[in-house]
């Protein structure tokens, strides 16, 4: 009797995801009050409950944002507006410069917040749930605020505004 081992199929998600049109957000972190901010560009923030208040993002296993958003429990979430790719493409990359430009950003109740993001919300982690190679975290909105600015929409691996998407 011979065994025969079946192996499902790897899915690159990356690029079967690259074809949904997903929001743009930053997720900012701070070791302590006003020191030491951390963040890092997410496309993965959702609604999760309206009572209680509730979102989730993913993070993965190995950001540099992790340690700190894992003891201190609080994160800021900006999505971000049309005019900010910029700041996209720079919390994507290299943590190191992320908070270089200070006039993109200030303090705020201890936290790193976007200046001018269409949406901002204030959020303590209520639970960190290993996924594979990225915690999905939970958390509860504790302030909203938002602007009129139109969000920045990232589809098929770029940032553009909503209106360009597609053309």
């Amino acid at each position: 009797m011979s065994t025969v081992t079946l192996h499902a199929p790897t899915t690159d998600l990356r690029s079967v995801f690259r074809r949904a049109a997903a929001s743009t957000w930053v997720v900012t972190g701070a070791r302590a009050p006003g020191l030491d901010p951390v963040g890092f560009t997410a496309i993965s923030v959702v609604s999760v409950s309206l009572d209680p208040p509730l979102v989730s993002f993913n993070i993965g296993k190995d950001s540099s944002s992790l340690v700190t958003l894992a003891r201190t429990h609080r994160a800021g979430l900006h999505l971000l507006a049309d005019h900010q790719a910029h700041l996209a493409t720079r919390f994507a990359a290299d943590r190191r410069q992320r908070f270089v430009d200070e006039g993109a950003w200030h303090w705020d109740h201890g936290l790193p917040v976007v200046t001018g993001a269409a949406l901002h919300l204030t959020t303590r982690i209520v639970d960190l749930v290993e996924a594979g190679d990225s915690f999905l975290a939970l958390a509860r909105v504790e302030h909203a605020s938002s602007t009129d600015h139109s969000p920045l929409i990232h589809h098929q691996g770029r940032f553009a505004p909503l209106h360009l998407i597609g053309a």
